[in-house]
């Protein structure tokens, strides 16, 4: 038995082990789960030669023939070793069924979509106890989703990215990970194979998904303008961002503001040390960096760091109140 943890689930579907015949990927974001069970599925079928085919079943597949999902799991591949089979069905996934399947032996490989499974859930607890299978959690990191997309993206181009450029990408594309992928291959097909990104590309190419209306709320915030910060959430939120796109670039203002005052007070002029971060500043963020740094200190930028961690956490664990408890943060940090 193999207990996964959230931060080798990246790592498992990107080298998936051919020894387990069957995954669950669960978690409290359905576009996310989504995403890495389609990425997980491709990257098992790559370790057939030649790819194996991919099957995907949801629910009303098996609404109207109950017997499909073992039919499919038990037929053999007539071109490659093995068939992967990707199911959103959780409602109709029976525990029992499953194991039964596995027992037997299967022809395919089953990856299966759910929610956010609690540890007592019959399905998560199978798929973490049998010895051929692995449950797979899933929750966001938006920095590092962010950065492992524009790495894929760009890199499977041959695409030149410098720091700088790539840190003011990073700062327009949000927090979505799907939407993130999407402009960057619109940014790749732009600049052709083997090119040199620059930010003039990055301008004329990707949309700013929410990214201005972040720097904005940051900016009030970290400037006392509580009023002007929540307008902005409540745009952001209408567009459809997640909170917890809000509470990252917060969360990445105050890293950086944090750092910035403790060189400031160890010395450095704010100039020379806000030149330091790597990767570069783009100068819009360098800007505003050195403006908030005149109104906060090490000792404060600390603290409203702490307290959009504890928010971060909070939500996580009551989704319901994510939209409030971003709210109140914005009052407390602002005010």
């Amino acid at each position: 038995m193999v207990a996964f943890k959230a931060a080798q689930t990246l790592s498992f579907i990107e080298k998936p082990d051919p020894r387990y015949i069957a995954a669950l990927v669960y978690g409290p974001e359905p576009a996310l789960v989504a995403e890495r069970a389609g990425d997980l599925a491709r990257s098992f079928s790559k370790l057939s030669e030649p790819a194996a085919e991919i099957i995907r079943l949801d629910d009303r597949d098996l609404a109207g023939d109950p017997d499909r999902l073992a039919v499919e799991l038990q037929t053999l591949s007539m071109f490659a070793e093995r068939r992967i089979v990707h199911v959103k069905a959780e409602r109709r996934l029976k525990p029992e069924d499953i194991a039964a399947l596995i027992e037997a032996g299967l022809a395919a490989t089953l990856i299966a979509e759910a929610g956010n499974l609690r540890p007592a859930s019959k399905l998560r607890k199978l798929f973490e106890g049998n010895r051929q299978a692995v449950a797979l959690p899933c929750y966001s990191d938006p920095g590092k989703d962010i950065t492992r997309v524009i790495a894929r993206e760009l890199g499977d181009k041959n695409l030149q990215v410098s720091a700088e450029v790539r840190a003011y990408l990073e700062s327009r594309l949000g927090a979505d990970a799907s939407l993130a992928r999407s402009e960057c291959a619109k940014l790749a097909t732009y600049a052709g194979d083997g090119g040199t990104i620059t930010v003039e590309d990055v301008d004329a190419v990707v949309g700013d998904l929410g990214a201005g209306i972040l720097d904005s709320l940051t900016s009030a915030v970290a400037e006392g303008k509580t009023r002007h910060a929540l307008s902005q959430l409540d745009a952001l939120l209408a567009g459809g961002a997640a909170p917890a796109m809000v509470l990252a670039g917060l969360s990445r203002h105050f890293q950086r503001l944090h750092r910035l005052c403790a060189a400031v007070e160890a010395g450095e002029t704010a100039s020379h040390a806000a030149g330091q971060f790597r990767p570069p500043l783009h100068f819009r963020q360098r800007d505003a960096l050195l403006l908030h740094a005149r109104r906060w200190s090490e000792r404060t930028a600390a603290r409203a760091l702490t307290r959009v961690q504890e928010t971060t956490r909070d939500t996580r664990t009551t989704p319901a109140l994510e939209h409030e408890l971003t709210s109140q943060l914005i009052v407390e940090l602002s005010s």
